[in-house]
């Protein structure tokens, strides 16, 4: 992965076409790699950092802005298969960050690999215990670690996939030190796309968990249900985060998928709609916790 840089702030040292490059020269673990099975649907060999390259240059540039001068911890929740760590570690050396990695698919062998390509700790933790099918499985619903210990915490394209999102965001507080920060990201549930399903008569439902479905052993999850702005700030707000900064984003994961012309077309239509934020395909938002907070919520 080459040389991390050394005491600098990842928004200040690279320019999004260097993040590109080394996103293309990135060496994937085996946890990462899109199986072959599914690389029909592919221009080229796929991993999650290339598919998810949008939206982890954008929560890497916000959040630099909030990294603070000294040495600190970064939690990322919902961690698998790892690829965000893997990619902060390269701008944030060990000797000024601590990198956990919290989440279910947390195989020793896993643990292992992402000490030793990384240096993050990895740790299994249950962030939706309204699940029914995580249920019973023995993991614990408390992340291990202590009350304010935490200076900025993400979670990369995850609460769509819960049950319920309110216990990952009562944690984070929890653990978040006072002035820490949450940066959260996931589908918005008003883009374009959805509207066009909506207006041909399709569902926009159908990147949902299926009607009765039913897989004790899938811990990673089909998205629960998608949210708008408002819901994901109200989420924030009830968790004691004032709510610093909010994008709708452009964060495409299709740049090579392999499309029919009609999906072109599609694309390409899309694209005058992007000029209205709440129509674009992904929300972003910055929470703080406030400097004179404690670690526990009433």
């Amino acid at each position: 992965m080459g040389q991390p840089s050394r005491g600098t702030r990842a928004g200040e040292t690279i320019r999004r076409g260097q993040f590109d490059r080394f996103i293309r020269e990135y060496d994937p673990l085996a946890f990462e790699v899109i199986p072959s099975t599914d690389w029909r649907r592919f221009r080229v060999p796929m991993h999650h950092g290339l598919k998810n390259r949008d939206r982890f240059w954008l929560a890497i540039r916000v959040a630099s802005r909030y990294f603070p001068p000294g040495s600190f911890a970064v939690a990322d929740l919902g961690t698998y298969p790892g690829s965000f760590l893997r990619i902060l570690r390269h701008f944030l050396p060990p000797e000024r960050c601590r990198l956990i990695g919290v989440g279910l698919l947390t195989s020793d062998d896993f643990r292992r690999a992402m000490g030793e390509a990384c240096g993050a700790d990895i740790l299994t933790v249950n962030l939706d215990p309204r699940n029914d099918q995580l249920r019973g499985k023995g993991y614990p619903t408390r992340i291990p670690l202590e009350d304010c210990g935490v200076e900025f915490i993400f979670a990369i394209e995850v609460v769509e996939h819960l049950v319920s999102p309110s216990h990952l965001f009562a944690e984070a507080f929890r653990i978040c030190a006072p002035g820490g920060y949450l940066l959260v990201t996931t589908p918005n549930v008003t883009r374009i796309g959805n509207v066009l399903k909506l207006l041909i008569g399709r569902s926009n439902f159908d990147r949902l968990t299926p009607l009765d479905y039913e897989n004790p052993e899938d811990e990673w999850r089909p998205h629960f249900r998608e949210y708008t702005m408002t819901e994901v700030s109200d989420l924030f707000r009830r968790a004691g985060f004032q709510v610093v900064e909010r994008h709708w984003m452009i964060a495409d994961d299709t740049h090579d998928n392999m499309k029919s012309m009609t999906q072109r077309l599609i694309d390409l239509a899309k694209v005058p709609f992007y000029m209205v934020p709440h129509l674009r395909g992904n929300l972003l938002l910055v929470g703080r916790k406030p400097a004179h907070a404690s670690g526990e919520q009433g």
